[in-house]
């Protein structure tokens, strides 16, 4: 685990006491830390360690889109009522993870909201979303909400340094052009353009995100304050790829207005 010290003593206090709730809801900019925290506290509750498995978890079970789609329907709900259903193998507890919970459909947010309403003794649910509000108020009034906040550029900084061994050097200017988005850093660190292995995309989809990623890169070496306002435009722009369906060629063209536009 990089980073969120504070909210990894929580839950290690709630989790020796057995104070542990049954659904908490993840949220905050992508990036930052939110899967590996909960799949790092699977590990915690079945082995004792709280960092990322090095394998398979018996009782963590982590829901993804199936190939080609891009929601969460009824379907993966019931895979998740099945698991939660069984009983323990190595820990106390049963781990649902719901990465990307903005991809519920409907019929599956209501699903799923009888589960947490009626959750086996040992379940523990986690949601993890971008943006909160997305979800059925009912559904979200049910979980516990942490935030997992950006990391400040030091704090990037030291991690890369002192963890990694990055030099001083690259580790300043990789923590300038992270925004405090630790899975950021990583990538840059290791010169990746774009990570590709953590979700389902197309060829125009990957494509998009590292256009995006090259041009706010760009546009800070230009200077931050002279083109604050289209940095701020294109990291929004950012966020909502991540959150909806959009179509990756209109987005191509609406990124490349963006930046032609005088402000």
């Amino acid at each position: 685990m990089f980073g969120h010290e504070t909210i990894t003593a929580a839950f290690k206090k709630l989790a020796h006491e057995g104070e542990l709730g049954h659904a908490y809801l993840f949220f905050g900019d992508a990036e930052i830390g939110k899967s590996l925290f909960a799949r790092s506290l699977g590990n915690f509750l079945e082995h004792g360690k709280f960092e990322e498995p090095a394998g398979t978890l018996s009782d963590a079970f982590e829901v993804i889109p199936a190939e080609g789609k891009k929601s969460l329907g009824i379907d993966e709900v019931r895979e998740v009522r099945r698991f939660l259903s069984q009983t323990p193998f190595s820990s106390h507890r049963r781990l649902a993870i719901i990465n990307n919970a903005e991809l519920l459909t409907n019929e599956a947010q209501s699903a799923m909201l009888k589960i947490v309403e009626e959750p086996p003794s040992h379940a523990l649910i986690i949601l993890i979303t971008h943006d909160p509000s997305i979800l059925f108020g009912p559904l979200r009034s049910r979980f516990t909400s942490i935030y997992f906040p950006r990391f400040s550029r030091e704090k990037v900084r030291k991690i890369l340094t002192e963890r990694l061994g990055v030099s001083e050097t690259k580790a300043h200017v990789i923590a300038e052009d992270s925004y405090g988005r630790i899975g950021r850093a990583l990538r840059l660190s290791s010169g990746q353009a774009i990570r590709q292995t953590q979700s389902k995309l197309t060829a125009n989809e990957i494509d998009v995100e590292a256009e995006l990623e090259t041009k706010i890169l760009a546009l800070r070496k230009e200077g931050v304050l002279r083109n604050s306002q289209k940095l701020a435009r294109l990291i929004h722009k950012e966020t909502e790829m991540k959150r909806f369906n959009l179509n990756p060629q209109l987005q191509k063209k609406a990124i490349e207005a963006l930046c032609n536009t005088q402000l």
